[in-house]
């Protein structure tokens, strides 16, 4: 019987052999795993993308009907606007009440994504800014007093979630290209 202390150990000290794996081992597992994960990232990058369209889309569905609940309720009237120095509802949204005055607005909320890659575009059956008002009757209206209908078209990384929202306050959530009633982004005339 060896009864050397190093007898026990079955491992080799030349360097081609670590706990059990050579090193060609080591380097054959590592590439396939290179492999697996470049194929992977394509279908985690797009799932990532519909996620975040869902829940910018959820979230943009929640303050439209906040914004009708509050009209309703406290009978005031209720915009939802871009951010302070935006263009765009891109970057997030706010819901103001009316004041007194035109300096006197009250934010209700904030909401901001947070999701470099989203694009939120609206088309309304009146052509204007990004704004979007319900009166204290809980109707959306234009400048002009007409309903106003709306679509917002929330995108990223070729994902797509409409929230349309119809003249009498009816918020309805959709896919363009999965939902059947649910139009394309490139239609040009207004929902």
């Amino acid at each position: 019987m060896d009864m050397r202390p190093d007898a026990a150990k079955h491992r080799r000290t030349d360097g081609l052999t670590i706990g059990g794996l050579t090193l060609v081992e080591l380097v054959a597992s590592l590439a396939v795993l290179g492999v697996l994960s470049a194929a992977a990232y394509p279908v985690f990058s797009g799932m990532l993308a519909r996620q975040q369209v869902t829940l910018a889309a959820d979230r943009l569905a929640m303050s439209l009907a906040l914004a009708r609940a509050t009209a309703l309720s406290r009978r005031i009237e209720v915009t939802l606007q871009p951010l302070p120095g935006e263009t765009t509802l891109s970057a997030g949204w706010q819901l103001v009440t009316a004041g007194a005055g035109p300096d006197r607005q009250a934010v209700l909320a904030v909401v901001e994504p947070g999701m470099p890659c989203l694009s939120v575009t609206l088309r309304q059956t009146v052509r204007g800014a990004n704004v979007l008002k319900f009166l204290p009757v809980g109707y959306s209206r234009s400048e002009q007093g007409g309903f106003q209908a709306a679509t917002f078209t929330l995108g990223c990384r070729g994902e797509q979630r409409q929230v349309r929202l119809g003249a009498q306050g009816r918020i309805r959530l959709c896919t363009p290209g999965r939902d059947a009633d649910c139009e394309a982004a490139e239609s040009s005339e207004p929902p």
